[in-house]
């Protein structure tokens, strides 16, 4: 490795690829099965292989299908970390999630729409191993004060959608639907060698780190990043008393909510209401992950600046929500009022992600605050509850849009509006940034680090 670059400098590039990949997984159906289905009333698309004349229904039920098996496997999930570790089990989830995507195209045609939702929900599940595991990476790897430049780095996966939504879309044009869920497994391919020479689970074990990058960071950390952890239970009972996690919960449901509204909405939204076409749908879906990308990196910047010049940290994670929640929920609620303006509604998206590019400074990272040593843990229940918006903003398409009014679409993006702004009132008024008492191991000496 170059020495003049820091280890945890490309700890944090793999993390930004780790959530590239993800969310491969994540946006590359949306696209994929607009080319699968058979076109719809006052739909055109071309010939792009087999076709499936599923139910609308179906349709929303396969696109769910991904995130009923990532709520399901998020509260075990911080277990999962804890007794394999979370090198491992990054490793061999995304491994798992490309072999089952790609026995998604022969069950499409063998099995029907039941073998394509068993497939999916799989891949849900092992998807949602991967958060704990690189929040825990975060927790043993990033000094207090970089912390906002690593969960900023976790905006890898804005720029997986970013890429991976027109990127499907040429693939389809080119070589046919299969090849969209094909093409997948040589990016997890060069991902896995990259984990196996870049990354390690903490510094004591990274083999290109200089002695002094490793005594910083554990300096850094003091006493609330516990090196030699025993292989427990999490303290789930002491954790579902805390009132700020549960303010955490709320903030990361909102968060969750709106981000799946434009990765599983929007591009059926630009395609059936706005009447793009594949390629244009894909592509402008990705414009507002590509804001949220920008300013994502801005946001943890600008956090970490203030944090370090002295301002509260408590300051930062409440002020940057009225950005990340507050401000993304009014630009949907905005829907309301623009009519069927193409203008006025892709600027509203772009602006709206922008805005939720603030969330790398407020629920991202406030697990981190709450109880570095169980991060993984937290971060796995967070998504538990996040992951519901992953299917019921599906169901609520499937019922509030049979009849592709504009009426209709901008009541689905008023909800997701809604949820956003009254679940950062709620991180506002009871959220914290004081490490829990319960984030020390039972085996080492207590202490909490006081609030910056």
């Amino acid at each position: 490795m170059c020495k003049k670059i820091p280890s945890r400098a490309w700890v944090a590039m793999m993390l930004f690829w780790g959530t590239f990949v993800n969310y491969m997984f994540r946006s590359h159906f949306q696209i994929s099965l607009l080319a699968m289905m058979t076109p719809r009333k006052n739909e055109t698309v071309g010939d792009y292989g087999p076709r499936y004349d599923w139910s609308y229904k179906w349709e929303q039920h396969s696109i769910s299908a991904l995130f009923y098996g990532l709520t399901i496997i998020s509260i075990p999930a911080g277990i999962f970390v804890t007794f394999f570790g979370p090198w491992r089990l990054l490793f061999w989830s995304s491994i798992f999630m490309s072999f089952c995507t790609d026995v998604i195209v022969p069950m499409t045609k063998y099995v029907g729409p039941g073998g394509v939702f068993t497939m999916r929900f799989i891949v849900g599940m092992l998807v949602g191993l991967q958060y704990p595991c690189m929040q825990n990476i975060i927790s043993n790897w990033a000094p207090p004060d970089e912390k906002g430049k690593f969960v900023a780095a976790m905006m890898g996966n804005t720029f997986g959608s970013i890429i991976t939504m027109p990127a499907t879309s040429l693939i389809i044009e080119r070589f046919g639907w299969p090849w969209s869920f094909y093409s997948l497994t040589f990016v997890v391919l060069v991902f896995c060698i990259l984990m196996v020479l870049l990354v390690a689970d903490h510094p004591r074990s990274y083999r290109w780190i200089r002695q002094e990058e490793l005594e910083y960071i554990e300096a850094s950390h003091g006493d609330t990043v516990q090196v030699e952890k025993r292989k427990k239970t999490p303290p789930y009972g002491r954790m579902f008393l805390s009132c700020p996690f549960y303010a955490l919960i709320a903030a990361q449901f909102g968060n969750q909510y709106i981000l799946f509204v434009t990765l599983t909405t929007v591009p059926q939204y630009l395609k059936r209401r706005l009447s793009f076409n594949l390629k244009a749908s894909a592509g402008i879906a990705a414009l507002p992950q590509l804001s949220r990308l920008i300013f994502g990196f801005i946001f943890g910047e600008v956090n970490d600046v203030l944090i370090k010049k002295g301002v509260p940290k408590k300051w930062c994670r409440k002020g940057f929500t009225i950005f990340s929640h507050i401000l993304t929920g009014i630009s949907l609620c905005s829907f309301l009022v623009i009519g069927d303006s193409r203008i006025a509604a892709i600027s509203l998206l772009v602006l709206m992600m922008a805005f939720n590019g603030a969330a790398v400074a407020t629920c991202l990272i406030n697990s981190q605050d709450l109880a570095p040593n169980w991060s993984g843990t937290l971060y796995g229940i967070m998504n538990f509850f996040g992951g519901w918006g992953g299917f019921l903003g599906p169901i609520l398409v499937e019922v509030l849009t049979r009849d592709n009014t504009i009426g209709q679409w901008a009541v689905v993006f008023a909800i997701g509006g809604l949820i956003g702004i009254i679940t950062g009132v709620i991180f506002i008024l009871f959220g914290s940034v004081e490490v829990q008492p319960w984030n020390q191991h039972e085996t080492l000496p207590p202490g909490t680090a006081s609030e910056k």
